[in-house]
């Protein structure tokens, strides 16, 4: 399909990409050297996205431009139509996949994390997890995924901000230590559930944001504990790679996680 691809249509989306993601407005020669494009058809597509309203003038003295109205129409568009559960299916089908493992999706509802989703993989694993759960936040992976997301204060609000309850022995208990967890949670990019809720398995997980830069939900790896340690880094990879893509698919404009 690569011979079938316009030329032209293909560097006017190089150019709304470009100034999409330019700190400000661009002129025609900044344009044209970025993007490694002739001055003279730099104007051309310019002036035709102008035309078009895809870009607009930004200051007529210094002939820079900016995103146009159209641009934001088309993006407000599909962002009106993205759906959580819709956008996540195929790519938590392609993580359990890579994995072999049972993956969630799940959300924050009244201070409890609600299993949305799930896929399992091959590896079969026991959980009492089914869709529509809810767990308290603080011993599971998707729960501190989120958590690690939410200022101090909501996850106060939330915990109760005194003594946790433990499903079992492994489950952290004391506010102060939960804290502690989502700050390295908050460094590392990923969330783990070390045996917290199910104690023969073991999670990694990671935050889902909107186009507002809300955390939204997040999602997991669920493998069992005996297997952890060999699995860990390759997982955490994949979930973090996986939740920017979700996000980045619901109009989620940052980079990290965790900013």
């Amino acid at each position: 399909m690569v011979e079938k691809l316009n030329k032209s249509a293909m560097r006017a989306l190089d150019v709304l990409s470009l100034l999409a993601r330019a700190e400000g407005p661009l002129t025609i020669t900044e344009i044209s050297k970025a993007l490694g494009i002739p001055k003279s058809s730099t104007f051309e597509l310019v002036y035709t996205l102008v035309h078009k309203q895809y870009l607009q003038v930004h200051d007529k003295n210094l002939k820079n431009y900016k995103i146009g109205i159209k641009t934001f129409e088309a993006g407000a568009a599909y962002l009106s139509k993205a759906d959580l559960h819709t956008e996540s299916r195929p790519l938590l089908e392609k993580m359990s996949l890579t994995s072999g493992e049972t993956v969630f999706l799940a959300v924050e509802d009244n201070g409890d994390v609600v299993y949305l989703d799930k896929v399992e993989g091959p590896r079969l694993i026991r959980t009492t997890a089914v869709l529509g759960s809810r767990y308290p936040m603080h011993c599971t992976g998707l729960g501190k995924a989120l958590l690690a997301a939410y200022p101090e204060d909501r996850v106060k609000e939330i915990t109760g901000g005194g003594q946790l309850l433990a499903r079992t022995e492994f489950s952290i208990t004391r506010f102060s230590s939960l804290l502690e967890d989502l700050a390295e949670t908050r460094k590392r990019g990923f969330s783990i559930d070390m045996r917290e809720s199910e104690v023969d398995v073991c999670c990694v997980a990671a935050p889902i944001y909107n186009s507002h830069m809300e955390p939204i939900a997040a999602i997991s790896i669920a493998a069992l504990a005996t297997n952890y340690e060999n699995t860990l880094n390759s997982y955490s990879l994949l979930v973090t790679k996986t939740a920017l893509e979700i996000s980045k698919r619901l109009g989620y404009v940052g980079d990290k996680l965790y900013p």
